[in-house]
């Protein structure tokens, strides 16, 4: 897997990527590889290698370095990066429809990793694929309300690892549907966007929306928007006045 002529070209991508991009501003880390097989005892050299390569050619920036694994904590990259990034799909993947198991499985996942390693830990990946319109009660996977019931299971585990760990991200998978190639576990291609291919949102957009709204307001003191406040439920005890007939 980890011949001379991919190490090669895999540096001499990171140089052009680097070259191309290093001035943005949104640019904030380096990612060396998505899910490669970072597993393998041949592989801690290869990535030592990629990782210090692409660390010289931003030596004036220092962005730190990441690489996003769908490993264990023995994944052989792990020593040299800066920053894990790790895909994990609890209660889809693994136990499909079983979402009580996503808070204890996420933060012991996470918490193995802090100690194994002492880095910050970023999810890059989590996610459910979701017909839009296809709605069950209790949620069933490929619903919508399953992709919600996901979601707030995951951020109960993301707030517990924020105020007790080096936990420092979290990203959904994936900002809108798109097509794969056919196959018996995606109905008309990966459907876990929180958009549709036609960039509308699902219901899980509305409370991914939300979310991000109440973070910002609770680390940055950012105001939350109106309509947000207004979509919370208001009841009020109704009281017959004495000209209503």
């Amino acid at each position: 897997y980890f011949e001379s002529r991919l190490l090669a070209n895999h540096k001499q991508q990171m140089k052009e990527l680097i070259q191309r991009d290093k001035n943005r501003a949104s640019v904030v880390m380096w990612s060396v590889s998505n899910e490669p097989k970072s597993d393998k005892n041949e592989s801690e050299s290869y990535f030592k290698e990629v990782i210090n390569y692409t660390r010289e050619l931003d030596s004036k920036h220092k962005r730190p370095i990441t690489l996003v694994t769908d490993k264990g904590t023995g994944d052989k990259s792990a020593p040299f990066v800066d920053i894990l990034s790790i895909n994990r799909y609890f209660s889809w993947y693994s136990d499909p429809g079983h979402t009580e198991v996503i808070r204890e499985s996420m933060i012991l996942d996470v918490e193995n990793w802090v100690k194994t390693h002492n880095k910050p830990v970023l999810i890059t990946e989590y996610g459910a694929d979701t017909i839009p319109g296809l709605h069950q009660s209790p949620e069933y996977v490929f619903t919508e309300e399953y992709q919600t019931k996901f979601m707030k299971e995951h951020f109960k585990a993301f707030d517990y690892l924020r105020a007790n760990s080096s936990f420092i991200g979290e990203h959904i998978w994936n900002f809108a549907d798109f097509m794969t190639a056919q196959g018996i576990t995606r109905i008309l291609g990966n459907r876990k966007g929180i958009f549709t291919r036609e960039r509308q949102p699902k219901a899980s957009a509305h409370l991914l929306r939300y979310r991000f709204h109440l973070l910002a307001s609770e680390t940055d003191s950012y105001p939350i928007p109106q309509d947000l406040i207004e979509n919370v439920p208001v009841y009020k005890k109704a009281v017959r006045t004495h000209d209503e007939h």
